[in-house]
Order: structure tokens, then sequence, then C-alpha cells
């Protein structure tokens, strides 16, 4: 049974960790099981727990032994202390189409659990403002009706992605990220490891925003590489490593071939004149841990 697999999550964040100013010191959400001890889940929800508790079906409660992140998927895996958890099937993503039906399950609290069906509207790239890219992504017809982090079904009952966010875009009304992410690194997580240095990009920590004049800086992450170069909300980048920027792929792409600890070099234009912002890029892994 598909909701049985559905488990319920909330998680206590410190004050002092990052996240916690943007994102909150409480948070809830859903996940799902992918073994009789491991959740998957949105990996906002539980960046910089101090405690994760899950709540399933049967409503009794389990604390997470340990939480594993993949920054570039937007993911988390958690670890339960009892492996007692109901599984839901994996798969089917590669096969979806526009078109295709599909359905979610998510919690509104502990005790119940909610549906909506619909269809899949658009596979393929998305990007955000907080330096997340996919190559792959899954939009749909369908408003989730309760908290973020569950399921996404594919016909055959099988996960086909994890429900992220809310779109406002008409038809899109939900992304969810792929269950393949997960697989491609599945033995990593559940060992509770990140990627190894040598695969991770570079991160700056700031908020850039595609508009009709270009690409202008929104915000900064406080005390992350960005702000202490110097960049600031208001700057439109006019270039990064030399090379000219048009949009927030093309932007990532060219951050992304640089690794933390390297200079990443900017020109913005502030207040009517060029600057040169050179930032060392950090390694999210270790500012948000």
């Amino acid at each position: 049974m598909a909701s049985a697999s559905v488990v319920y999550l909330r998680a206590e964040i410190p004050a002092k960790h990052p996240s916690a100013a943007i994102l909150g010191e409480e948070r809830m959400g859903a996940g799902v099981a992918v073994s009789s001890e491991h959740v998957l889940t949105a990996h906002y929800l539980v960046l910089g727990a101090a405690r994760v508790e899950l709540v399933g079906l049967d409503g009794r409660t389990r604390d997470v032994k340990r939480i594993a992140l993949d920054h570039e998927s937007g993911l988390a895996l958690l670890t339960s202390g009892r492996p007692d958890l109901e599984p839901a099937r994996l798969g089917g993503e590669r096969e979806l189409r526009a078109g295709d039906p599909v359905f979610m399950l998510t919690c509104t609290g502990e005790k119940e659990r909610r549906g909506a069906s619909g269809h899949v509207t658009f596979v393929g790239p998305f990007e955000a403002f907080w330096e997340y890219m996919l190559d792959r992504s899954i939009m749909t017809t369908m408003v989730n009706p309760g908290l973020a982090g569950g399921p996404l079904f594919d016909a055959r009952a099988r996960v086909a992605g994890i429900v992220s966010l809310g779109l406002a875009a008409v038809g899109r009304f939900s992304l969810s990220v792929p269950v393949s992410l997960f697989l491609e690194q599945r033995e990593r997580l559940e060992h509770g490891e990140g990627p190894p240095p040598a695969e991770r990009h570079a991160w700056l920590g700031f908020y850039p925003q595609a508009g009709e004049d270009g690409i202008a800086v929104t915000g900064v992450v406080p005390e992350g590489p960005a702000e202490a170069a110097g960049l600031q909300r208001g700057d439109l980048l006019v270039s990064v490593d030399g090379q000219a920027v048009e949009g927030l792929r093309q932007l990532y792409q060219t951050i992304w071939q640089r690794r933390p600890g390297e200079v990443v070099r900017m020109q913005v234009l502030r207040d009517e004149a060029i600057h040169v912002v050179e930032v060392l890029a950090g390694d999210r892994y270790e500012f948000f841990q």
C-alpha cells in the first residue's frame, strides 16, 4: 500500500545554523520510505537539523540517527533508528512523458495523509535562484495538498520523484526531483557520505535572478563567500571569468567549472560603474554542515 510508505517528519534546527534565518528553526514535511530504515525527502527540510523525528502511518515515532544530504539534487536520505518502515517501490521516472497520469501522497500532520492526482506537463531542465539546477525535473498539474517532501508516484504506484516545490506557473503547479538522482547516489547516501571533494563544485552563496535587463544579485548568504568578497544586492552581472552570462543555466555552468577554494572573477555593474569582484568559492557541504 503506497500510503504506508509515507511518513511525517519534524526537524529541529539550531538558531545559529546558517539556514535557520531563512528556513526556520522548526520544519515539518513528509518523506517516503525507500527501505525498512531509510526515508527519502527534500533536503531543505532537514538542512542543519540537530534532531529529526519520523512518524509512520502506524502512529509510532522514530528518531533519525543519520542525515545524508545531496545539495546537487536537493534530496536527503534519513536513516531511522528502527528498521521497521514499509518501503515503497522505486522506478518509473525514466518512463514518464508529458501527459502521463501521476499522483502524489503527503502529510498534513502526524496522523493525516492526503493525495492528489493529475498529469505530467513537463520533463526537462530547471534552475532556481539559490544556485540550484537540474538537468531533469518533473512538473505536474497537481497542487500539493499538504507538506513538501512526499513522493510522486507513476500510474503503477512506483516512486518517480520527490515533491520539492510549489510553482506559480499555470499547468506547472508542482516540481518533483527525479528518483533517479537518488538511485545514482544511493550507496553513498546510505553510508551517510557526501560527494568526494574532487566532485564538488564552487559555491558562492548568492541569489541571482534573471530579468529583462540581465542577471541581478537579489541577495547574499550571510557570512558566505559572496558577502565576504563584497558582492552586493542590486549588482548586475556582466561577466563571470571573462564570459558574458545571459541566463541562470549558463551562469551556473560557468561557475561550476570551478572547485571550492578557487577564485571566481565576476564583473558587475554597480552605480553606473563596472566593478570586479573576486569570490573565493566555498564548499556548501562544509558551510551548511
